[in-house]
């Protein structure tokens, strides 16, 4: 389990952190206080009014709600890096991070702590570049705050700040601060941001205009077995941008999609004006932060984002085998109805389908029972071992000539016996 909401320990760190601030006074305990600061936070991104200029939020807000939900979005987009070994931290040097309009620092943390959940240890030295020094003085905050609680084991997280806007660090050829260059990083991270750069222009300017910034900070910023991580607000309108931008970077080579698509094709979800891709994991708010947000109106359970992976080289996608095997990532959640239980996937090959498996086939299913599967999760479906592409047992007849059925039907049924594998598990409860 690589995506946790924070321990209940984390809250002893953000109260330090805000009893520090000047004229607050307040800690995550005074609910009363805090809901109204958080609910106009919560209205002013929902609506847009937090994108393309420099806002003076509520940060009391932000560090008692925000940080607390944005940390496991960090370690979200970022599971998949872990889990396959792509992020490690190196053995004989720390693993470099940059943080593009970081804020808090709490997708960097995320990251941490999916490192951290996964067993490794080690040294992380993570860049913090943002436009508001009062923000990047609170993230610095957290950092000793944590330090002092947690110790440095068995990850070593040092932080150096940078204050400069988004746009300007995005153009230069590597962020730099007092006694330290940036230079390559192993990981560049652009968390919930693309939303501040360039708001108000045209749809098709702003594509093209964020294209070339996302492709400059790719060549220029990230190391040549890095990877660039964008993680974005499950809201329809800002998902559907960046399932734009990724095809658009497509479109200009050079550029490979780790996660979360297995494939190098349009984006399906684009076809379909309605339609997004985005994670809904099963991770809920820490315990201590439910109160403030029965307060302030908002939901609790579970976790929505929506999020890029880029390297610009490693592992390339590949196509669909087709045939004896369908490897895809489911994109719902199982909807279940009388007599079946469907799924919307999208495949190794680019297509976006609604698959079936009857209840009758239940019993009969092989591998991983397919009620076992969630959002997000990378499944390959195997066809039955013992069933001809006719549909009559193996053998020596002429059916057998034309080997296996494919696990899925032409209607989308899901083949009776085929064999169900979870490769890469979304979170569980």
């Amino acid at each position: 389990m690589l995506v946790q909401p924070l321990e209940a320990r984390w809250q002893e760190v953000l109260d330090s952190v805000l009893r520090s601030m000047r004229g607050s006074g307040l800690t995550t305990r005074d609910v009363a206080r805090l809901a109204p600061k958080v609910e106009e936070l919560s209205r002013a991104y929902n609506t847009a009014q937090a994108e393309g200029r420099r806002t003076k939020l509520p940060l009391e807000a932000r560090i008692a709600f925000s940080f607390p939900r944005d940390v496991p979005k960090g370690a979200g987009a970022v599971r998949e890096l872990v889990a396959s070994g792509v992020l490690t931290i190196p053995p004989d040097r720390p693993l470099r991070v940059l943080d593009l309009g970081a804020g808090l620092g709490a997708m960097t943390w995320g990251l941490v702590r999916a490192l951290a959940a996964a067993g490794a240890s080690g040294r992380i030295e993570a860049l913090l570049v943002d436009e508001d020094e009062e923000v990047l003085a609170s993230a610095a905050a957290i950092g000793r705050a944590a330090r002092a609680a947690f110790g440095t084991e068995p990850i070593d997280l040092s932080f150096i700040t940078q204050v400069e806007s988004l746009g300007r660090a995005m153009k230069s050829e590597g962020a730099k601060s007092d006694g330290w260059t940036g230079g390559r990083h192993d990981v560049v991270i652009l968390g919930q941001v693309l939303s501040e750069i360039d708001p108000r222009s045209d749809p098709a300017t702003r594509l093209e205009s964020q294209a070339a910034l996302v492709r400059h900070a790719l060549d220029t910023m990230v190391a040549a077995d890095g990877a660039l991580v964008i993680v974005e607000p499950a809201l329809r309108e800002r998902t559907r941008h960046l399932h734009a931008l990724r095809d658009r970077l497509l479109e200009g080579g050079a550029v490979s999609v780790f996660a979360p698509c297995l494939h190098s094709a349009s984006c399906p979800m684009l076809a379909i004006e309605t339609e997004w891709c985005h994670e809904d994991l099963p991770v809920d708010l820490p315990p201590w932060t439910v109160p403030l947000a029965r307060a302030a109106g908002l939901r609790w359970q579970g976790l929505t984002f929506s999020y890029l992976v880029l390297r610009k080289s490693g592992v390339e996608p590949r196509a669909d085998a087709g045939g004896e095997r369908v490897r895809f990532r489911a994109v719902s959640d199982l909807l279940r109805s009388k007599g079946k239980v469907e799924l919307f996937i999208c495949r190794e090959d680019g297509a976006r389908q609604r698959i079936r498996r009857l209840d009758r086939d239940a019993a009969a299913e092989q591998g991983v029972p397919f009620e076992e599967l969630r959002r997000g999760d990378i499944v390959t479906l195997s066809s039955p071992p013992d069933v001809s592409a006719g549909g009559q047992p193996a053998g020596g007849d002429a059916s057998a000539a034309r080997g296996p059925a494919a696990p899925i039907d032409e209607r989308g049924r899901v083949q009776a016996k085929a064999h169900v594998a979870i490769d890469v598990a979304a979170a569980r409860k």
